[in-house]
């Protein structure tokens, strides 16, 4: 396709704010490679407010769809439509996809919609707060996806559980995971970071990133941790922000590991943390496809994560049954090492053999530059140019 014409095509992506999840992180690198592709891209934002408003190429149109409330966005959405009339527009989260949906509808416009889904629908609906949010929500999932244009599943764990929650036809549904730029990760992984457990490393560090959240199960890693680091001294770096903050900071008192457990924040480069660790953990209770995992690999650790619902055992054992789940205990797995959900035994014994087990920990360290390849952003977005109906 020559440059004039993708320059004729628009693009858009819609997500609810820039606040730093990988959602969010992922459509925006996704708006970047495709506006440096050529396309006209429009980036639509329910609340413009957040860290990763830096990270949108300049090239990129952010439109602001801010009303107060979500519902209130949806004539601004609307009038959008009707005014600039995208070829396709992609949508983030559960919100964003029944605005872009019902904005369709009631504008005539004949954009495509395609419905990106990251995480598992029946993980969101167990863990929505309000009544009318349990009602609600639900109800209009399952009523509006099935007019969309096309969903995107981040894994196939979330594509089997989106087409039970939506009943969408399976043949709208395609799989693509989350793309990574590897060369611009490792690049990123070398800048210093003014930690001095990292800048003057003395002991190695097991490090986690992502928002401070119930779904991260960060009090068991930081338990099991505590035992670990009494049998191998070593260090925990959590890198990261979010709700459940003041929650950890109480319970890393209460298991007396303030001086070897450090929650960083927020970081606007955490891979610099990553490249400079020793083993990345993830104890997520649930995943779509987990980008920090993804990210540590790009950097060279080695990987040990929980074998929830979805995502994890995509990576690190993709020859095996990807619906299977440890109920107790570890795996050694081709990529990396799984555990069962919330089996604290498995996570201490899983750190502690790749702590002291340097051979164990430089295979892992190999394998994961080599399975990393596989979600390269140039695949990746070429995958993407074929979901959305463009030429690459």
């Amino acid at each position: 396709m020559t440059s004039s014409l993708k320059a004729s095509i628009r693009i858009a992506f819609c997500i609810s704010s820039f606040r730093a999840g990988g959602g969010e992180k992922q459509v925006i690198e996704i708006a970047n490679a495709f506006v440096a592709r050529g396309y006209a891209v429009d980036l639509l934002v329910l609340k413009p407010v957040g860290q990763l408003v830096g990270q949108v190429d300049h090239r990129v149109r952010v439109v602001s769809l801010d009303a107060g409330r979500i519902i209130f966005s949806l004539p601004k959405l609307f009038f959008y439509l009707r005014r600039e009339r995208p070829e396709v527009m992609l949508a983030l989260d559960e919100y964003t996809h029944l605005l872009a949906l019902l904005a369709r509808f009631l504008s005539g416009a004949r954009t495509r919609i395609i419905l990106r889904i990251g995480n598992m629908l029946t993980e969101l609906f167990k863990r929505y707060h309000d009544q009318k949010s349990k009602i609600v929500l639900p109800f209009l999932i399952r009523k509006l996806y099935k007019g969309a244009d096309g969903i995107i599943a981040n894994s196939r764990g979330v594509a089997d559980d989106s087409i039970k929650v939506t009943g969408i036809d399976k043949n709208k549904v395609s799989v693509i995971s989350n793309p990574k730029n590897i060369g611009f990760i490792r690049s990123l992984a070398k800048e210093s970071v003014g930690h001095v457990w990292l800048e003057q490393k003395t002991l190695p560090i097991v490090i986690t990133v992502g928002r401070l959240r119930v779904q991260k199960n960060l009090p068991l890693l930081i338990s099991a941790f505590a035992k670990v680091a009494e049998e191998i001294p070593s260090r925990l770096i959590i890198v990261g922000a979010g709700r459940e903050e003041g929650r950890l900071r109480d319970f890393i008192r209460s298991v007396h590991a303030e001086n070897n457990v450090s929650l960083t924040g927020y970081m606007d480069n955490p891979h610099a943390f990553t490249g400079k660790s020793d083993i990345f953990v993830s104890t997520s209770l649930w995943e779509g496809m987990p980008n920090s995992a993804l990210e540590a690999m790009a950097c060279g650790l080695p990987i040990i994560a929980s074998d929830c619902s979805s995502g994890p055992r995509e990576i690190l054992a993709p020859d095996t049954d990807y619906r299977f789940r440890l109920k107790k205990g570890i795996e050694y797995a081709k990529y990396g090492v799984l555990t069962a959900v919330n089996d604290e035994d498995a996570l201490v014994q899983a750190m502690m053999k790749l702590l002291s087990d340097a051979e164990l920990r430089a295979k892992y360290a190999s394998l994961s530059k080599e399975r990393v390849k596989d979600f390269d952003s140039e695949k990746i977005i070429g995958e993407y140019a074929l979901a959305l109906g463009l030429n690459n």
